[in-house]
């Protein structure tokens, strides 16, 4: 089988205030075993090794470094383990393989040992260009840094680049909101761009400051920022071809794409998540590992140890199967966040029943039906024969709203 590899790198700096992902800032791990060290590399390589023994994995299809803060690696523990992860199934010059960067990190050297090693895509947050916005949220970068790292890779690298937006962002004006996506003129290298509105998650520290008054954040005004972000993307050539990814033609994530696909991905690091499916089953398989990197590292260095079969008992980690019900409502969950929709003939591939029926778009009382009528939906056929249910550009914004009434 082929499958894409999530690698995750669970160190900052710091931790910036909305962030709820796990990672670990460099106060919290000062002294502890929770250095990034090369124990922690060697876990890595080691659990991808005993995952494509476990799965028969051939081929990586995709390889994505993400965090955290992966851009913390240095040079040579890049190459190492990028080297590391190749050997345990095949890539070829085709595979995408993207590595996750912090603006203040992005540095000449790095970029050398990205392009050695492989890599051929970067994704750096920026978030805004915006100093103000910037520390209204704990973010160790500052535009001047933003600006250097976007001249550096100007000069430096030869792969693709994405960036990150944040829409409504505490201290961020409309103005400067609007300002910041002149670097898409400024840095033809671009050609990718997500675009995500804050969320405010429970017990963050921004969280906390919101509610006690400290802070200002508006939800209105965040919706009404991305809706102006949609619009100047489009005008610079940016195409949305999911809920907050914008991409010009051909340089779409592809390992994002797997995902919303619904496809195989192998989750390897202290916190990660992977799925395996069995559509024949109609069931799948879904881990998350520990969040304890000593426990993590340990436990991957029994199964390194064990034959393919005993392997994984070793791996601290939590297991759910998927049962056909959850399967189905994360195809179609997923599915719709994508502006090319859901396909008809590979849903009833999977799960055995007309798509139609299960979204109510043949009887007039129907979910899908009424969304349509309502002109958020569209139904297309295709030249193979095939037929695709999507939400428009109008529906896309309310895909909350219609997935809570598919499951009502």
């Amino acid at each position: 089988m082929t499958a894409s590899l999530y690698i995750h790198i669970p160190f900052c700096k710091k931790k910036c205030d909305y962030c709820d992902f796990f990672s670990i800032g460099e106060r919290d791990r000062r002294g502890k075993a929770n250095d990034l060290s090369d124990s922690y590399i060697n876990a890595l390589i080691t659990e991808a090794h005993v995952y494509a023994r476990r799965y028969g994995i051939s081929e990586w299809r995709t390889i994505y470094v993400g965090g955290g803060t992966p851009s913390l690696l240095s040079p040579a523990q890049l190459i190492r383990l990028i080297s590391g992860v190749k050997s345990t199934a095949h890539t070829s010059e085709h595979t995408e393989i993207t590595v996750e960067m912090n603006p203040d990190d992005v540095c000449a050297e790095l970029l050398h040992a990205c392009e050695k090693s492989g890599v051929n895509r970067l994704s750096m947050g920026i978030q805004a260009i915006d100093d103000r916005a910037l520390r209204a949220v704990n973010r160790g970068a500052t535009v001047a840094m933003i600006q250097n790292a976007l001249e550096t890779l100007s000069v430096h690298w030869h792969g693709r680049l994405s960036v990150d937006f944040i829409t409504g962002l505490p201290n961020h004006t409309y103005a400067s909101f609007k300002n910041q996506f002149d670097i898409l003129k400024t840095y033809p290298g671009i050609d990718h761009v997500s675009l995500y509105t804050l969320t405010v998650e429970e017990n963050t520290p921004l969280w906390k400051r919101i509610e006690d008054g400290s802070i200002a954040f508006s939800y209105e005004k965040a919706d009404r920022m991305w809706l102006i972000g949609r619009n100047l993307l489009e005008q610079n050539g940016f195409l949305q071809y999911e809920v907050s990814n914008f991409a010009k033609p051909g340089a779409e994530s592809r390992h994002n794409t797997t995902y919303w696909k619904q496809e195989d991905y192998i989750g390897v690091g202290a916190g990660a998540t992977g799925t395996v499916y069995d559509f024949e089953k109609k069931s799948a398989e879904r881990w998350t590992n520990t969040l304890s990197i000593p426990a993590y590292c340990a436990g991957v260095a029994n199964a390194a140890h064990s034959d393919a079969s005993g392997a994984l008992a070793h791996v601290k980690r939590s297991v759910e199967f998927l049962d056909e019900a959850t399967l189905e409502f994360e195809f179609l969950m997923l599915g719709f966040r994508r502006c090319q929709g859901v396909s008809a003939r590979e849903f009833e591939r999977r799960f055995a029943r007309p798509l139609a029926f299960r979204l109510g778009a043949d009887k007039n009382d129907g979910v899908f039906f009424q969304w349509q009528k309502n002109r958020l939906a569209t139904i297309k056929k295709t030249p193979d024969g095939d037929t695709i249910y999507s939400l428009n550009r109008r529906g896309i914004l309310l895909l909350n709203r219609f997935l809570v009434e598919l499951q009502s």
